[in-house]
């Protein structure tokens, strides 16, 4: 019997550990709401990622994108016909060639095009699943939003009840359980799940829940949605509800600069306005001129306000208490989005404010302007007036990094004088970065540099000269900056990792002085003249032909020299070998022509890299001769990353690389630079046989 009963404890413990498998569908209509769509930009190009061919009509414009669901990848193309329609495009099967066939239905409202289609997510370790997607594209721009989630729902029993369980996909990628997915849980058991950004049925990954008096995590989710499992954990206090018609939760904090106490509790018959800002935050400091009007005509009627700035400066935040005279308590801890009060309020943008009635009810959020002051009076002349929903915030997420930091894992540092390490900026959204601020940190001394504005979609290289340490170590390359969408705004503090390897002195080239082959380069000439009828003429010229020879030596050990100095990267006009090449390339009518004469089948590989300042031009220029034939194909390869390839084809040696440069595939020929490019690529095709 003991043996039996011991048995029966170990299962039921093994149970328990193993959790609730909770199986999931695709989320029926009305279960989940806009929430469960997340909204991301895509950046749209003027040339495909890869080698891909449009076989379709004439198109005045041609943008291209690619989504890719797990390790599916999707081309698309978005063109223009010449009478003004956008159509899309989208390679369903994924055979490098998109057909007029697999046009996607769309409709056109005043702002933007919208198209839809359902495409086969392949996650890694999970089965395929139909993943809708929606394509929105503001006419005219060059991205695109994709709006998708395949939101999956399920149910788990709770106390003898079902409880709805949403898991949906939030970084659009095709893969359950991955940054940026969450899920959604009806705590309260009401029928309705409160998913929105800040809503208190809406979790992270690593967030646990409570329902009742059970608190639950995640323990396993299949990457494919099929399932997800439930694992019982300590009790974890709900999230307060933040919508009309529940209390506001409790604030306590020291006022700055004063240090007055102040708690919202002590408030109560009072209506309160709970304000979250900053002083970076552009339509923040446009709406305090109107809070203080307010404050000044009703702060005697029984209207107060807190604002909770989600400043780091406290010299900032002191300057501007000052020059607006803001005459209610403002709470400061320097956090930013860490601010515990944020965290409290869920706070994901700013500003963001919450209207409370005499007995501390949220009532509602995020007015402004005269809609503020309406609603303000009402509460002040109304006992408890019914609560009103809010709209939802404008925000899909806690907020995002926009900027992507660009810099080589490890960077040699030679001893000596402080060098210039360059860090790449690229603005991944349709919003502009603003107040942009670079550091290294984890060196003796710390390296700032301020690079102001980084516009949508924009890029910049910010050049800091870090003084070598005085042994290898590792640091990270820190970037401070915020963005606003509309109304509401985001600071947002993002680091990536670098190694210093602590490399030898920079050392003179060794050889003879240039000076030197230069005057025996003359004494040579001045022999030559001399002796030229005294039967010595070859002499002469043997000395001028020697002289000749150390000054190009001198030269190329001088070039070769600065390549090192460069770095592993080097560009034909970083070198001095060709100017650079910015403008936009085209094609003449006959090279147009020439190009189209090409019965062939060819396939171009382009080597670019990050800091080539001519390869974009490249890249444009064999996009043109690729529209020009569809028999001629191409691909981008970042030889900078795929070394192992661009050794392959001749572009990189003994551990450096030259681009641009471009890898006629059919018979392995390469051509640098952008010198007669045009010529070059037609002699190229030509030897195609």
């Amino acid at each position: 019997m003991r043996v039996v009963l011991a048995a029966l404890v170990l299962w039921s413990a093994w149970g328990l550990a193993l959790g609730e498998e909770v199986r999931l569908a695709p989320a029926p209509e009305g279960i989940a709401g806009d929430w469960a769509q997340p909204l991301i930009p895509l950046r749209l190009k003027a040339t495909p990622a890869q080698a891909v061919r449009f076989d379709g009509p004439p198109l005045a414009l041609a943008q291209w994108g690619e989504v890719t669901l797990g390790t599916a990848h999707y081309p698309f193309l978005l063109g223009v016909r010449a009478d003004g329609q956008a159509d899309l495009w989208v390679d369903r099967n994924r055979d490098q060639v998109i057909s007029g066939d697999e046009l996607v239905a769309g409709a056109r409202a005043p702002e933007y095009v919208e198209w839809g289609s359902e495409l086969q997510a392949t996650p890694a370790g999970g089965e395929p699943f139909p993943y809708p997607l929606t394509v929105l594209w503001p006419a005219g721009r060059g991205y695109v939003y994709l709006l998708g989630g395949a939101p999956r729902h399920g149910e788990l029993g709770v106390d003898g009840a079902r409880v709805a369980f949403v898991l949906v996909d939030g970084d659009l990628d095709g893969t359950y359980g991955t940054k940026g997915d969450f899920y959604a849980v009806d705590v309260d058991r009401d029928g309705i799940i409160h998913g929105d950004p800040d809503g208190h049925e809406r979790f992270a990954l690593t967030e646990a829940f409570t329902v009742g008096k059970e608190s639950y995590r995640l323990s396993q989710i299949h990457p494919g949605g099929a399932s997800v499992t439930l694992t019982p954990t300590g009790y974890v206090s709900p999230k307060p509800p933040l919508i009309p018609g529940f209390p506001a939760p409790e604030v306590r904090f020291t006022a700055f600069p004063d240090g007055d106490p102040v708690a919202l509790s002590d408030l109560r018959g009072n209506i309160v306005l709970v304000d979250f800002w900053a002083t970076w935050c552009g339509p923040c400091m446009a709406e305090l001129p109107h809070l203080r009007e307010l404050y000044a005509a009703y702060h005697d009627a029984g209207f107060e306000i807190i604002g909770l700035s989600l400043d780091t400066s406290e010299q900032e935040l002191r300057t501007v208490l000052d020059s607006e005279r803001i005459p209610w308590p403002v709470a400061f801890e320097g956090r930013s989005w860490d601010n515990s009060l944020a965290q409290l309020y869920r706070v994901y943008q700013i500003p963001t404010s919450y209207l409370l009635d005499r007995d501390g009810i949220i009532r509602y959020r995020d007015l402004h302007g005269e809609e503020l002051a309406e609603k303000l009076t009402e509460l002040l002349a109304a006992a408890t007036p019914e609560p009103e929903m809010a709209p939802a915030p404008i925000a899909s997420g806690p907020p995002v990094p926009i900027l992507e930091i660009v810099v080589p894992p490890e960077v040699s540092l030679a001893a000596g004088e402080p060098q210039v390490l360059a860090v790449k900026l690229v603005n991944t959204a349709p919003y502009d970065a603003e107040e942009v601020k670079v550091s290294v940190q984890g060196l003796p001394t710390q390296v700032e540099l301020e690079v102001g504005t980084i516009p949508a979609f924009g890029e910049r290289v910010a050049e800091l000269a870090v003084a070598p340490p005085a042994e290898s170590q590792s640091c990270s390359v820190a970037v401070v900056y915020h963005y606003c969408i509309g109304d509401s705004c985001f600071q947002i503090e993002d680091a990536v990792g670098v190694a210093f390897a602590l490399g030898e002195p920079a050392r003179q080239p060794s050889g003879i002085p240039v000076g030197w082959i230069l005057i025996a380069l003359g004494v040579g000439l001045i022999l030559a003249v001399v002796l030229r009828g005294r039967g010595l003429f070859v002499v002469a010229l043997l000395l001028v032909g020697v002289a000749g020879a150390s000054l190009a030596v001198g030269i190329l050990r001088g070039q070769a020299t600065q390549a090192r100095r460069i770095g592993s990267v080097l560009c034909t006009a970083c070198v001095g070998i060709e100017e650079v090449r910015t403008e936009a390339p085209t094609l003449s009518p006959a090279e147009r022509e020439a190009f189209a004469a090409f019965r062939g089948s060819a396939h171009l590989v382009v080597f670019h890299t990050p800091w080539c300042r001519s390869c974009p031009y490249v890249q444009a220029l064999v996009a043109e001769v690729a529209r020009a034939n569809p028999r001629i194909s191409y691909e981008l390869v970042d030889a900078d990353q795929d070394r192992a390839r661009a050794e392959a084809a001749g572009v990189a040696a003994a551990g450096k690389v030259v681009v641009p440069a471009i890898l006629v595939a059919e018979t392995g020929r390469v051509l640098f630079g952008t010198s007669d490019l045009s010529a070059r690529i037609l002699a190229a095709l030509g030897e195609i046989r």
